[in-house]
């Protein structure tokens, strides 16, 4: 009995302690806080055990503060529910000079974008510590000690200002209204505008950079203008008179301008007066200029320079259809009738003009054919060439074939096709009897037997060997 107690109290027991471990290793896995690194340069007044908020809510707490060289490591709890953007910046909170310090993370998660995960840092330029007011108080110290008195002079920094401000704004009171007006008026179009003014101070900081990032090519400009300058420096007598001469020109052309000033204007009007038909003509210089470089290239083309005459023609190409010519301009014109006008013309006019339709003159006529140039005037491009000379020189003799005609031995293999050209045809005639007609020719013979078909010879080949070839015609003729 007591054992078996013992059994299920052993047994409870160990149910309890498997329930708990399980809990806390679902805790630890699931609802443990996360942590995260930040990196101070200095963590004074702030203690482990500190709250860690988003926006002024408590969201976890300062597990560890360690020194690292000149920085200090700080590690946080983080409640595992809370989001924090990825990138997040830490920012040590003092609310005034007695209440404990905290540990602010900034900006607070929107809805969407990464996060920091489990084990995450924040590095040192992401973060910011406050002002110390021993820091605070040395400079308060410093300027009071500098416009104070020193070398037991009476008067001070401070008092010099002031007794020279006195004196400067002694009866300019409407003066610096005014001026105080003025810089009230500039103040309100800087808040008016101040978006533009972002954006200045943005391509401020992009000037600035990318000076910072040209010091080379700053120095090299420098160098280059001090040169100038010595350059410059150097010669400044003939720039002196450069300078006289300048002027005297500028003097001349003034009396010129004052002088001529009604002409130029007469000029000027001329001048719009011809740009003006030259706008009013656009669409006919735009055709002239579409059609005459072919037209001149047409042109250069009839010329025939062995007898220096034209070859064209003239050709009129609207009267091969004269109907669609004259009555085309006359539905062309900018009337009320003109449509019905060229249709009627095409209608009672048509088959007359289409009688007369033609592409060139019916009388051989060219009024662009010139004369032939004299024989003295003609050039030859060689002497030779001209009536009287000796003429163009002979042309080498043909180089004979490295091959024979002939097949041989030793020679190529014969092209296809080759061979003896076949025998002449037998020729026909007209049968003689019944027996010629009902059987084949050359089978009835007066014994009944077909003689044998005579085969004609095949012409023989002379067997000549390359080397007998002739090697130029005049062996040949020989």
């Amino acid at each position: 009995m007591i054992s078996n107690r013992l059994r299920t109290a052993t047994a409870v027991m160990l149910l309890a302690v498997m329930l708990g471990g399980a809990a806390v290793i679902i805790r630890c896995t699931f609802f443990a806080p996360k942590t995260i690194i930040v990196y101070f340069t200095t963590t004074t007044g702030v203690y482990p055990g500190d709250q860690v908020r988003v926006s002024g809510v408590k969201i976890g707490t300062i597990k560890s503060i360690q020194p690292q060289g000149t920085e200090t490591k700080m590690t946080l709890l983080v409640n595992r529910g809370v989001r924090i953007p990825a990138d997040a910046k830490a920012v040590i909170v003092a609310q005034n000079l007695v209440s404990a310090r905290y540990v602010q993370l900034a900006p607070a998660y929107r809805s969407d974008g990464p996060t920091l995960p489990d084990g995450a840092e924040i590095p040192i330029d992401r973060t910011a510590v406050p002002v110390e007011w021993d820091e605070v108080k040395t400079q308060l110290t410093r300027l009071a000690t500098e416009l104070g008195p020193k070398g037991g002079v009476s008067d001070t920094s401070t008092a010099r200002f002031i007794d020279s401000a006195a004196g400067a704004l002694g009866g300019n009171g409407d003066k610096l209204r005014q001026t105080l007006a003025q810089l009230s008026g500039v103040g309100r179009i800087l808040a008016n505008g101040s978006g533009n003014i972002v954006d200045v101070i943005k391509n401020l900081q992009t000037f600035i950079a990318t000076l910072r990032d040209s010091t080379t090519q700053i120095v090299q400009f420098q160098g280059r203008l001090a040169t100038l300058s010595s350059v410059l420096d150097g010669s400044r007598s003939d720039l002196d008179g450069a300078l006289r001469n300048v002027s005297q020109v500028v003097g001349e052309v003034q009396r010129f301008v004052q002088d001529t000033r009604g002409q130029v204007a007469d000029q000027v009007q001329l001048l719009a007066n011809v740009t003006q038909n030259v706008v009013d003509h656009k669409k006919d210089l735009e055709q002239i200029l579409h059609v005459a470089p072919t037209a001149v290239a047409n042109t250069l083309n009839m010329f025939d320079p062995r007898d220096g005459g034209a070859t064209g023609t003239v050709a009129l190409a609207n009267f091969s259809d004269p109907v669609q010519f004259l009555c085309g301009m006359i539905g062309s014109i900018e009337n009320v009738t003109a449509s019905e006008t060229g249709k009627l013309c095409a209608q009672y006019l048509g088959p007359a003009l289409r009688q007369m339709n033609f592409n060139y003159l019916p009388f051989p006529f060219n009024p662009g054919l010139t004369s032939v140039p004299p024989p003295e005037d003609l050039l030859y491009t060689e002497p030779d060439l001209a009536p009287g000379g000796a003429g163009p020189k002979p042309a080498p003799p043909d180089t004979p074939p490295a091959v024979s005609a002939y097949t041989g031995a030793g020679d190529i293999p014969p092209p296809p096709g080759y061979g003896p050209p076949p025998s002449p045809a037998q020729p026909v005639l007209a049968p003689k009897d019944l027996s010629e007609i009902l059987l084949p020719p050359n089978s009835v013979v007066s014994n009944g037997t077909a003689p044998a078909q005579p085969s004609a010879p095949a012409p023989s080949i002379p067997d000549i060997a390359p080397t007998d070839m002739p090697s130029s015609p005049e062996e040949t003729r020989r």
